[in-house]
């Protein structure tokens, strides 16, 4: 007998609750390019249009969305078909929540309900890509997740505009494994090398200090920061030293088959520690 695929379900968020689907209708759609406008700007990067969704949504793609009781869409995740060395997986583009309804649990929750479809689905993994220099995505990513970073990829999407306005677009792959094993990594409050040297100016910002590529410790510790945008907004010149920081020191690690695992925030600065682990964890 064939099992049912349930392409639905009710779960929390905040007091209420919220209806995760699949999205259907050409006005459903049309709210997935608001709502990404509204996240991004109108100055951001080109958001999926009705088209590619439309598109992928019936050969194999999943455009999900989280619905409130009165059918407002107030997040979605949007991905395609794709091989990666043999295996079937998912390729990722967009998960947006809208911001009055952030920090609810809501992009987590799509995102299993992305990886349960796709695993009843017969596919192997997801992969998408997200910025290293922005602690918030990483840590939901890795730490929250458990989805593990194996590659990093220089300047993916061309300079950026509107948030990412003036910095190359560095992100890191990772991709996540299916059916996820079950709760993220719980990390290490300590051990690991660290592997490079950062200061702090008289505007407090940190400044990229000196790095080795040459650590064959089982697991290397990479501080970053955790908004480079903040920087950014305060010192362009000095965003763009960290963006090449992060390009040399977490793409040389990264090529040498070490694989990102999670992160620590840290008080000092606004930084982070990103925790690379030989092979997969």
């Amino acid at each position: 007998m064939t099992a049912v695929v349930v392409d639905q379900e009710y779960v929390p968020a905040g007091t209420g609750k919220v209806l995760l689907r699949r999205v259907a209708a050409p006005h459903e759609y049309t709210e997935c390019e608001v709502l990404q406008r509204e996240i991004w700007g109108a100055g951001g990067m080109s958001p999926a249009s009705l088209r590619d969704m439309v598109t992928a949504q019936h050969n194999g793609g999943l455009v999900l969305g989280a619905f409130t009781p009165d059918d407002e869409l107030v997040g979605f995740v949007f991905s395609f078909p794709g091989i990666r060395d043999g295996l079937l997986m998912q390729c990722s583009v967009v998960a947006a929540v809208r911001p009055t309804w952030q920090n609810l649990g809501i992009g987590l929750r799509l995102k299993h309900f992305q990886a349960r479809l796709a695993a009843e689905a017969g596919f192997d993994l997801i992969s998408w890509t997200f910025d290293p220099l922005s602690g918030r995505n990483a840590r939901f990513n890795l730490n929250m997740l458990g989805a593990v970073g194996v590659e990093y990829l220089v300047n993916e999407y061309g300079v950026g505009f509107g948030l990412q306005a003036g910095l190359e677009t560095d992100r890191v792959l990772v991709t996540w494994t299916l059916p996820p094993s079950g709760p993220a990594l719980v990390l290490p409050h300590q051990g690991g090398t660290p592997v490079n040297e950062f200061t702090v100016d008289s505007r407090r910002l940190p400044r990229p200090g000196d790095y080795t590529l040459s650590s064959t410790a089982d697991t290397v510790l990479v501080q970053l920061p955790w908004n480079i945008y903040t920087i950014c907004n305060a010192d362009r010149e000095l965003a763009v030293r960290w963006r090449n920081t992060s390009r040399a020191i977490l793409g040389g690690y990264l090529g040498q088959g070490y694989h990102a695992i999670g992160i620590r925030p840290s008080s000092a600065a606004g930084m982070a520690t990103h925790l690379l682990c030989r092979g997969r964890r």
